[in-house]
């Protein structure tokens, strides 16, 4: 900490930034840190960053552009289209690893926690890596080598922690039988808390993902719910918007977290992705919901099934979504305490190296 004036923990926080999952589930951590009086530095880019930037206001934060790919999707075949990005995502690793080096020198890092950034870690700070993909939903044929990948890129790191409750396995097979000694499960993480006061919205659909699947979402979600009965809430996932009334219907594009606890907490009816940072939102909440897999993601395919078979939970295709043919609810959802282990292996990270 030669040269710096300040003997106060540093702590980047680095996510990766393919739609807004990572940040959402980062942001209690990042508050945590804030709350702690310690300096705290972001990097991510894009739309993760916007959010972040409108989430958190303080004195002792500091937001950075991160390298990383810019990951495009399209609207079929997506799976093939992102094989065909794999090598840039390599080269995005080093990137961040020049990058994190030139931080750490900069502004004097002294912990760095990274949201499934593999190359943002350093030899000589305490870095730890906040990963669900710990085996890779892959055709058999290269699952061996996409754990031998998943082994290497982890090795760097002091721990791994997996934001899931080791009682419920929320995960399913992305961490059941990870094969990392030095992994570890640290709870439910989300913004939201289940001690906020519900809203009147009786229908709640929640938009995210990245683009195109995210607007052809909420395009398909604004279909069906001008055709329902009650107040209903879409929520668009686009920081920086306006709040927008038609009638029965509302469109929030970048509710505050107490906001999107209320709307879920009180509506009889949810429909989102099933991507893993909206399945730890609904458990922190103990809500069920019925669970859209983005197209083109077999990991969202993968929990979908998974939480159909271990909680009961209601899932429709993106096709089955425009045509509006949306299932009713059902399910006994998960419910567990969110954020407490998570931000105690944070303090054990930073107060005890």
């Amino acid at each position: 900490m030669s040269g710096f004036e300040s003997s106060r923990p540093v702590v980047l926080f680095a996510l990766l930034d393919w739609g807004m999952g990572h940040a959402t589930r980062t942001a209690p951590l990042i508050q945590f840190a804030l709350d702690q009086g310690w300096d705290v530095h972001v990097g991510t880019k894009g739309t993760a960053l916007a959010f972040l930037r409108t989430q958190l206001s303080s004195e002792s934060i500091s937001f950075h552009t991160k390298p990383g790919p810019d990951i495009t999707y399209s609207k079929w075949g997506t799976w093939m289209k992102i094989a065909a990005q794999v090598p840039e995502f390599y080269r995005s690793i080093r990137s961040e690893t020049n990058w994190t080096a030139e931080i750490v020198a900069r502004c004097g890092i002294t912990h760095i926690v990274s949201d499934n950034c593999y190359g943002v870690h350093h030899p000589d700070i305490p870095s730890v890596l906040i990963s669900h993909q710990l085996q890779l939903p892959v055709p058999i044929g290269v699952a061996a080598m996409a754990q031998a990948f998943i082994r290497k890129c982890a090795a760097p790191f002091r721990s791994v922690w997996i934001p899931d409750d080791e009682r419920l396995k929320l995960s399913g097979e992305l961490t059941a039988q990870h094969q990392l000694p030095h992994a570890r499960y640290v709870g439910v993480l989300s913004r939201l808390s289940p001690h906020a006061t519900p809203s009147s919205y009786r229908t709640v659909g929640m938009v995210s993902g990245p683009e195109p699947h995210r607007q052809l979402m909420e395009y398909a979600l604004l279909q069906w719910m001008t055709q329902i009965p009650g107040p209903s809430l879409l929520i668009a996932g686009r920081p920086g918007g306006e709040v927008e009334v038609s009638g029965n219907l509302t469109l929030w594009p970048d509710p505050s977290a107490e906001e999107l606890a209320s709307a879920l907490l009180g509506a009889d009816s949810i429909v989102c992705r099933s991507g893993y940072s909206s399945l730890l939102d609904l458990a922190a909440l103990g809500k069920r919901a019925v669970l859209i897999p983005t197209p083109g993601q077999p990991e969202q395919r993968l929990l979908a099934r998974h939480w159909a078979q271990a909680f009961g939970m209601a899932t429709c295709t993106q096709k089955e979504l425009e045509s509006g043919d949306i299932p009713h609810a059902t399910g006994s959802p998960p419910h567990a305490k969110p954020n407490f282990q998570a931000q105690q292996a944070l303090l054990d990270l930073v107060l005890n190296t």
